[in-house]
């Protein structure tokens, strides 16, 4: 095996890795602080274990690395400043990445797709075990068993600008992650076709906040995403909040259009506000309701949710009736604040008239 030098410089520390060599033997021989690039083509059958601390992946326009549907995961073990950037990863049996502890983890320009096993729940596009510090930004993903699984995670963490279609469970799901400076925001997420990734299970919760908790000056915060489409799950959400416990949630500027069972709902937790919303959905079979506020995750405690300043048409299929908000009370106080319902000027375009914006924010 070969390994090809981008350049005659060793000082440059840069390495080109062309179609046939060895992604491994070159993370093996090189050493820390390395950059790597993938040169355009297929890279079949290759993953990186244990990326040796300060490595940066970068690849080239039309850099593949395809699993062939025998290899678990494209980059895996536990990364210390790391960096991986455009790259496709395509067809891994488990995951396309899985970091299982490490920290400051940069994930950008990536294309995943056609990965992961089981039902999303443990298996995803992205998933990272005990890791602090993240940013995963500009990534494509589709046709996976799941999008995104950040689990025990420390923030600050960044999940920003990316897309998903047809993601499988959930597109974000932070499980067990806490701290300050923990932001998923300008994500768009949409459910399209019949195409998913094997026995996958179909768009639970579009993004799941479970068992995690930010700091009262900084808030988990779930900001300006969108989401178009839904599965077939009698409970999904667009955002759950507050999900067996949690605290210190915030979730604001979000747009749904049909994304679920439920728009925004908070399932429990403490000091956790739900605010600038906009939330549409026509009637279909499990249509619910808007927001809600209930106290679904007993033992744990229940208390300061505000829901305010939120707009929704929302139809409840069940009675073919406006249902946009609804709270069981437990988890006191619970206030409504300023919402403005029904909205007749809400239809689905508020899915376009969301993009634009968003996208050009930085004009």
């Amino acid at each position: 095996m070969v390994i090809h030098s981008a350049c005659d410089s060793a000082s440059t520390n840069q390495i080109a890795i062309e179609v046939g060599d060895s992604f491994q033997t070159a993370n093996d021989m090189y050493p820390e602080g390395t950059i790597f690039l993938v040169r355009a083509g297929v890279h079949q059958g290759q993953q990186v274990r244990n990326p040796k601390t300060g490595n940066i992946w970068i690849g080239e326009n039309g850099a593949v690395m395809d699993g062939l549907d025998t290899v678990p995961e494209a980059f895996t073990g536990i990364a210390v400043n790391i960096t991986i950037q455009g790259i496709e990863i395509r067809n891994y049996v488990d995951n396309g990445i899985f970091f299982r502890g490490g920290n400051n983890i940069i994930l950008r320009r990536l294309v995943i797709k056609d990965s992961g096993s089981g039902d999303g729940e443990k298996n995803a596009a992205i998933r990272l075990n005990d890791v602090e510090n993240i940013i995963i930004t500009d990534n494509f993903i589709t046709r996976v068993t799941a999008g995104i699984l950040p689990t025990d995670c420390t923030g600050p963490v960044l999940i920003s600008d990316n897309t998903g279609i047809n993601i499988g469970r959930n597109f974000v799901q932070l499980d067990k992650c806490s701290g300050s400076n923990i932001e998923i925001s300008y994500n768009a997420m949409e459910r399209v076709g019949d195409y998913l990734r094997g026995e996958t299970v179909d768009v639970v919760d579009w993004i799941s906040i479970y068992q995690s908790s930010g700091t009262p000056e900084s808030p988990i915060l779930v900001k300006n995403n969108r989401a178009r489409g839904h599965g077939n799950d009698p409970y999904g959400s667009f955002i759950m909040l507050g999900d067996a416990g949690g605290a210190n949630q915030l979730a604001t500027g979000n747009v749904g259009v049909n994304p679920g069972q439920v728009g925004i709902g908070i399932a429990g937790g403490q000091n956790i506000t739900v605010s600038d919303n906009a939330m549409y959905s026509r009637e279909w079979e499990f249509s619910n309701v808007a927001f809600y506020s209930a106290n679904f995750s007993e033992p744990n405690p229940c208390d300061n949710h505000l829901v305010r300043d939120n707009r929704s048409f929302w139809i409840k299929g069940s009675i073919m009736q406006q249902n946009n908000i609804w709270t069981d009370t437990m988890c006191d106080p619970v206030l409504f604040e300023h919402n403005y319902f029904p909205d007749f000027s809400l239809n689905q375009d508020i899915w376009y008239q969301a993009g634009e914006i968003f996208n050009n924010r930085g004009n």
